[in-house]
């Protein structure tokens, strides 16, 4: 027998339905001094009662239930109706364990549409769920599931247990209370088929329920539901918390607790599917949640560390759990970006092979990978190329003469430098340098210009290229006199600017000389210098900003 059934009041108390309010206490009181005395009180109406059942405090809560309206009513729905010979020859099989019999009867008598064929078939009902709380059986349970659907979605019946009841509660009860009941008796009866669930651990029984009725209980949503939500709640802050671009990289612990949390979360859900609960309303809410903390991760992926393929599996599961079409529709059209950023990735990928390196830098959209190290753009603090000519010479007279083409990429303390020399002045290594170097102005110089012109112009900062600062106010550098002292030379951004210029391996930079009325050298920065070959358009970028201002 379920709990449902076996704490029913009217079965611990061992009284028909039909009993009055007088017939309740005198019973309670009556099995309360007896238990006193150590007597286990046994009663013709008893249907699988233990020793254990009737207790003190089980016969008063009991009690208590039958003397509240609201309470009571429950307790008479659920239990078996004896009303005529056919209900007493029925429930003398029951307690008897005669079930086939009893069942044989109900089912003869509840076989046509009247309203006493609807009260044969809720004790039918019942009896299913009694025999279901003793063994597991599927007909049973489809055959239990028909019969309760038969009763509680006939108006009826309801119509004629709306004047049964009223006639045996002594209560006066309303039809108020009547349609309470009513309209929360599937969920009262889903507690039920919850019990059957915990009792088999077969979550058929909670999904051809919900086959059934598409409804919950309080059990169901205490013990079942409840557990699967709070499972998959950990799973989503887990994600939540993540801050995974912080440290620039996607690391293996980062992409276990992802994993982890994703394969939590698919389980639970399959758990819901499993239970019939999967398009549940508030399942749905759960669903999006859980796509929008996957969505999270997404976007730190793509949009920082470029992960544009782990991003787009990622999305994809959550596709596949989200709950309501508007989220589906905003994570399609995420999908469908992530496809094109790929499918550009691909096409604008360009891998140069570096001559004596034993090795090959590849150059993406927004990333460059060497040594299976990936690099983001975003990352990088300066870049520097330059090329030098060395000749030998024999009592003046050049014998030969070396190349040597370098490049470098800094990422904080990290340098990735390639040094290339060559025999003559057309190679492969001067061709494979100046890719490089044209590659560097093109993806990375104007990230690099973006930050110093946001640290000069909107924090105030100082910017130091080789010797020379800039400022908000303009270029300067710091002389020392030839007699001691020092003395800053500027060039404010407010005057004539000469766009700098690359000279032998040197920046030039250039103020204005107002006697000649044209641009001087102002400064010279060796191309050597980090972010030196980045000086012309810094320079442009800095005037640009300062005009727009004012």
């Amino acid at each position: 027998m379920t709990q449902t059934l076996s704490n029913n009041s009217f079965h611990i108390l061992g009284l028909d339905t039909s009993s009055s309010q007088k017939d309740v206490s005198k019973r309670a009181k009556e099995i309360i001094n007896r238990l006193k005395i150590d007597d286990k009180p046994v009663y013709e109406t008893d249907i699988d009662v233990s020793n254990a059942l009737r207790t003190e405090s089980s016969v008063k809560e009991a009690s208590e239930r039958l003397q509240l309206p609201k309470k009571r009513i429950k307790e008479y729905f659920f239990w078996f109706q004896i009303a005529d010979d056919i209900d007493e020859r029925a429930i003398g099989h029951v307690r008897g364990n005669e079930y086939d019999q009893a069942l044989a009867i109900w089912q003869k008598a509840s076989d046509s549409d009247t309203a006493k064929a609807l009260f044969y078939k809720k004790n039918l009902a019942l009896l299913y769920c009694h025999i279901l709380g003793k063994e597991d059986n599927k007909r049973y349970l489809q055959d239990s599931l028909q019969a309760w659907s038969d009763v509680i979605n006939s108006d009826k019946f309801w119509s004629a247990f709306s004047k049964l009841y009223k006639l045996h509660d002594d209560q006066t009860s309303n039809q108020e209370i009547i349609d309470d009941f009513r309209g929360q008796a599937v969920a009262f009866l889903s507690d039920i088929f919850t019990e059957l669930n915990h009792t088999y651990k077969d979550d058929n029984y909670i999904n051809e329920f919900q086959k059934v009725f598409s409804s919950k209980g309080g059990k169901m949503e205490k013990t079942v539901l409840n557990p699967i939500y709070a499972t998959i709640n950990d799973a989503v802050e887990s994600l939540e918390k993540m801050k995974i671009s912080e440290d620039g990289v996607f690391d293996k612990d980062e992409a276990d607790v992802v994993k982890k949390s994703v394969a939590t979360i698919q389980s639970e859900l399959n758990r819901l599917i499993d239970l019939g609960l999967y398009d549940d309303s508030q399942s749905k809410l759960m669903r999006d949640r859980a796509a929008n903390a996957l969505r999270t991760v997404v976007l730190d992926l793509h949009n920082n560390l470029n992960e544009l393929n782990r991003s787009k599996k990622l999305l994809e599961a959550a596709m596949q759990i989200c709950g309501t079409d508007s989220l589906r529709h905003k994570l399609k059209s995420e999908l469908e970006q992530i496809d094109k950023n790929i499918n550009e990735d691909i096409e604008n990928s360009l891998s140069l092979e570096i001559p004596g390196y034993g090795g090959t830098i590849v150059f993406k959209n927004t990333f460059f990978v060497w040594g299976g190290k990936k690099v983001s753009y975003k990352d990088v603090t300066a870049i520097a190329y330059h090329s030098t000519r060395h000749s030998t010479t024999v009592y003046s007279v050049s014998v030969s003469t070396t190349y040597t083409y370098e490049t470098e990429i800094v990422i904080g303390d990290d340098r990735v430098k390639f040094s290339l020399s060559a025999g003559s002045d057309e190679s492969h290594e001067k061709e494979t340098w100046a890719k490089l170097a044209g590659l560097l102005s093109h993806l990375i110089e104007p990230i690099l210009i973006r930050k110093f012109v946001e640290r000069i112009f909107d924090r105030g900062e100082t910017v130091k290229i080789g010797y020379v600062d800039f400022t908000k106010d303009g270029y300067s550098y710091t002389r020392t006199k030839f007699f001691g002292g020092k003395v800053v030379e500027s060039v404010p951004w407010d005057k004539d600017i000469y766009t700098p210029k690359f000279d032998s391996g040197e920046v030039i930079l250039f103020k204005h000389d107002a006697k000649k009325d044209k641009g001087v050298q102002f400064a010279s920065v060796s191309m050597s210098n980090d972010n030196a070959v980045i000086i012309p358009e810094l320079v442009k970028t800095c005037l640009q900003t300062v005009l727009s201002n004012t």
